[in-house]
């Protein structure tokens, strides 16, 4: 922009003129306008003459410039005039180079557009596909010519006219939602439908369609596919089939890296575990596995990724509800294939199936365990009989090896008798029934063996393939019950020969069987009663008293027995009846014999109540039913205490109810005898009898009824003589005392005096100094000897001392720690000590201190080198014999018993002579137990150690 005054004067230009010119602004106000627009005649116009009438100028010049020359520029001035009335022109220049070089642009551009619309042009007219376009009321505008070739139709006869005059009538309302979806999106690709060939025929469109509204035009271009439908039919019904198999089917698809990632999931996996397939890709496969089996898979994860084809071994993967389910799974590496590019993995739930599997193994197991371990015998047989299978127990009954009757025929080892009825009933097995019956066979040893057996059929699709068997061995039960029908026929035959009369009757009292004495007695004949009431036979007035008591007994329903008189019979009875479920029996017998005893019985008895010896009547079984006053004086018990009761159970001391058994034994003999007891009176005083047993024989049956026992209290008697018995038992210890004391006196003494009268004689005899040196010396060992015998005499005869001690009341924890003190220090490592709680005893204590003494000094002197000695003192006491026994026990040296038992106790007799001893401890043991009323016994073993248990007698005599 610049300012113009007079005849070219510039007053005025702005930063854009400077550019423009190319001068800066104080050399084009110095150089005026003509420096801008050089014309001739003084340049620029003058203001009055350039401008129109309007005062406006507006013109293209050519701007100087001093490097490029001329530059064409637009020029638009108006005039105005100044304060001072001058004429200026307000000038606006324009650059025109680069509107002048668009316009060369745009006219070659229009010169490629005019190439490119030629080109288009055969395009469109060449075109295999149809190109089109529509108005938007869906009239055709334009077609290239191709339409003829693929609707028959030409161009002329398709424009101007509706596309719905074409289509299938079946598509148009699907080109209609097309041409709406165009109206919102302006663009639709691969729209397809069908149009009508000129000729009838249809033909498959694919349509690609572009909305201008600005030119109120649809753009579109359709291809002919006809060709292709038949294949992508084909195509499509496949992919269909594939899709389905993906999505609906029991078998999950899944693609997996390297890593085990899901790439792809088969829609499938709802079926198979639940999940919807985008829940599951991107996710890693074994964080669903169960942890139990993550670490085999991996490692068949790594098999597959080296290269092999695998099938998964099954294994547990998490369903959507958390729940595991067992999978099996088929791995395929298809890294070589891009288009996969990771592993194929079929898989597919075998749940059920593992389920199945494992029930039918475990229905397997079931059925074995059932077979094998079934009590009793199980079998299999084909269709033709013959066995293809047993159990252990099926061999035992046969008593052969299993491979002895397997393929044998099961009639092969029938009974004859059975042959046909086994073949029956096998045929009705193979026609489908089941049955149970009764057979016998013969086993390897030839026994007879009696079965019940139950067959069914092995049905499979209707068709009987084979028969399972169980079978019980009833042996012994058919042998009972062969025993039970030869017992009836026994019982039958006692019931028809027994001397005493038997009926039964049923619970409506109708007789069921009689005897032939029941026939004697009532003069009645079985055929007569039998299936009548007893009541309609014998007259109830007169047989009341029976009656009754039948009655009484089928209330209570338990056995009764009762006495009464029969007037019919004129005779005393003893009647029985037994109650049953099906009646009652009645045994009856008579006792007019017995009564008259029993009146015997009672004169004797007033005879006996008058004795001074106790006196007492038992029935048959030994049963008190009367004594007299002497038996209670003598026992302390009244007659009502003891009537129904053995005198045996409440009588018999301790020592002498072992044998009340042979007492018993012979009261069956039913013969008088005698027999000494030790009794026991109701104060607990224990007192000597003799019995004298006399049976009353019933003279009309021959049998023993009661027993009168006369009882003689001979305590005093027996006390004699057991005094006489211990005295003779003592003179005999005494006895065998002074034999012993005569040996040593006669063997063990007269040698050693020998010797000292010779040698006395021999130092008289000599004046040698060494002589009578050794002379002496020898005195000297055998007067040593000379003690030692006399200490021995001491000991025996201190025992004999002994016996005159009197027996007290001694503390055994005492006496046991006197003895072991009198060990020497350091002889012995551990010493137990059970007395079982017992502290005082009554015995002799210089024996008891002795027989201590010795054995604990036996420990100690035999105790074994190879091991420190450990010694146990136990007591116990054996109250019903009051004998203590102590025990004195020791890891010692031990002695050999096969070889020394019967010199153990004997005098001067040793077994181990690598220390000093004399051999007379264990014999001073011995008698000194037996002098207390004892014993003593020895447990030995070399090596290990001895026990020797000493029993005395601790009850005050």
């Amino acid at each position: 922009m610049l300012l113009i005054a007079g005849e070219g004067e510039l007053l005025y230009v702005n930063k854009a003129l400077e550019e423009l010119a190319g001068k800066p602004r104080a050399t084009l106000l110095q150089e005026g306008v003509s420096a801008v627009f050089p014309f001739s005649g003084g340049g620029f116009p003058s203001i009055a003459t350039a401008f129109g009438a309007d005062g406006t100028f507006s013109d293209t010049l050519s701007l100087l410039h001093p490097v490029e020359g001329g530059i064409p520029v637009k020029v638009n001035a108006r005039t105005f005039f100044g304060p001072g009335g001058q004429a200026v022109a307000s000038v606006y220049l324009k650059d025109l180079r680069p509107s002048l070089e668009a316009q060369e642009k745009i006219v070659g551009q229009q010169e490629t557009l005019k190439v490119a619309l030629t080109d288009l042009q055969q395009v469109l007219e060449n075109s295999v596909d149809m190109i089109c376009t529509f108005d938007l009321d869906g009239n055709l505008l334009h077609i290239n010519k191709i339409c003829e070739k693929i609707l028959g139709y030409s161009s002329e006869e398709l424009v101007g006219r509706h596309y719905r005059e074409f289509i299938h009538p079946e598509d148009i309302t699907s080109t209609q939602g097309d041409t709406q979806e165009l109206q919102q999106t302006q663009v639709t690709y691969h729209f397809r439908n069908r149009y009508l060939h000129k000729n009838g025929s249809m033909v498959y469109l694919s349509w690609t369609s572009s909305l201008v509204k600005e030119a109120g035009k649809v753009y579109c271009i359709a291809r002919d596919i006809t060709s292709m439908i038949p294949a992508e039919e084909i195509r499509l019904e496949n992919e269909s089939r594939l899709q389905a198999l993906l999505q609906e089917g029991f078998e999950m698809i899944a693609v997996i890296d390297e890593k085990g990632v899901f790439k792809f999931v088969s829609g499938s996996v709802k079926n198979v575990l639940g999940y919807a397939p985008e829940e599951l890709v991107g996710m890693d496969a074994f964080t669903q596995v169960h942890p139990d089996d993550v670490a085999h898979l991996l490692e068949q994860h790594r098999q597959v990724l080296n290269g092999q084809n695998l099938l998964f071994s099954p294994f547990r993967c998490k369903n959507r509800r958390g729940a595991w389910r067992w999978l099996e799974s088929r791995a395929v590496n298809c890294f070589h294939n891009p288009t996969i590019n990771g592993i194929i993995v079929n898989s597919r739930d075998v749940t059920e199936r593992l389920q199945t599997q494992r029930q039918l193994e475990r229905s397997e197991k079931m059925y074995k365990s059932l077979f094998d371990f079934n009590p009793d015998v199980a079998y299999s047989l084909d269709t033709n009989g013959r066995f293809t299978s047993v159990n252990k127990v099926a061999v035992e009954l046969m008593q052969m090896p299993e491979e002895e009757i397997l393929n044998r025929h099961f009639n092969e080892f029938a009974q004859l008798d059975y042959v046909e009825h086994n073949e029956r009933q096998f045929q009705r097995v193979l026609r489908g029934e089941a049955i149970t019956t009764e057979s016998s066979l013969l086993n390897a040893n030839q026994e007879e063996v009696f079965y019940t057996f139950t067959e069914i059929p092995i049905l499979i699709d209707g068709e009987v393939v084979g028969v399972h068997g169980l079978a019980k061995d009833i042996t012994h039960v058919k042998r009972q019950q062969l025993l039970l029908e030869e017992t009836a026929k026994r019982l039958n035959n006692i019931l028809e020969s027994i001397k005493d009369a038997f009926f039964t009757l049923d619970q409506e009292w109708r007789f069921t069987y009689v005897n032939p004495e029941f026939e004697k007695t009532m003069k009645a004949r079985k055929e007569d009663l039998v299936g009548r009431k007893i009541t309609e036979v014998y007259d109830p007035a007169i047989f009341e008293p029976f009656y009754r008591q039948f009655q009484r007994a089928v209330g209570k329903r338990a056995p009764i027995h009762f006495e009464e008189y029969s007037t019919y019979l004129n005779s005393w009875l003893s009647v029985t009846v037994y109650p049953s479920e099906e009646g009652f029996s009645v045994y009856v017998k008579g006792i007019n014999s017995r009564k008259r005893a029993e009146a015997e019985l009672k004169k004797l008895s007033l005879v006996a109540s008058k004795t001074v010896n106790s006196v007492y009547i038992t029935d048959e079984e030994a049963r008190i039913e009367w004594v007299n006053d002497g038996f209670t004086r003598l026992t302390g018990y009244t007659l009502e205490e003891v009537v129904g009761r053995k005198p045996g159970d409440f009588l018999a001391s301790p020592a002498t109810r072992a044998n009340v058994f042979s007492i018993r034994e012979k009261l069956a003999i039913e013969k008088p005898f005698v027999q000494e007891v030790e009794n026991m009176s109701k104060s607990g005083e224990v007192y000597w009898s003799k019995l004298d047993v006399t049976p009353i024989l019933d003279e009309h049956s021959g049998g023993a009824k009661k027993f009168i026992v006369i009882e003689t209290e001979i305590t005093g008697q027996k006390k004699a003589e057991e005094e006489r018995v211990r005295l003779t038992d003592e003179l005999l210890r005494r006895n065998r005392h002074l034999e012993q004391f005569t040996y040593i006196v006669s063997h063990n003494l007269r040698s050693p005096v020998a010797n000292v009268l010779g040698l006395t004689s021999l130092l008289m005899g000599t004046e040698d100094r060494e002589m009578q040196l050794t002379v002496t010396d020898k005195l000297r060992h055998t007067a040593k000897g000379l003690d030692t015998i006399i200490r021995d005499l001491n000991d025996l005869l201190s025992l004999q001392g002994g016996l005159l001690e009197a027996r007290e009341k001694i503390s055994l924890p005492e006496i046991v720690e006197q003895a072991l003190l009198s060990l020497p220090n350091e002889s012995y490592q551990h010493v137990t000590i059970d007395l079982n709680g017992i502290q005082e005893i009554i015995s002799v204590r210089s024996f008891m201190n002795s027989i201590l003494s010795n054995l604990l000094t036996n420990a100690v002197k035999y105790r074994s080198l190879e091991r420190p000695l450990d010694i146990k003192v136990t007591a116990r006491l054996e109250e019903a014999s009051n004998l203590l026994c102590l025990s004195v026990s020791d890891n010692g040296l031990g002695i050999n018993l096969e070889k020394e038992e019967k010199n153990l106790f004997g005098l001067y007799k040793r077994f181990h002579f690598h220390v000093a001893g004399r051999g007379l401890g264990l014999y001073l043991v011995k008698m000194q137990a037996e002098a207390l009323g004892g014993a003593v016994n020895v447990q030995s073993k070399p090596g290990v150690g001895s026990t020797f248990n000493v029993f005395v007698n601790v009850a005050e005599s």
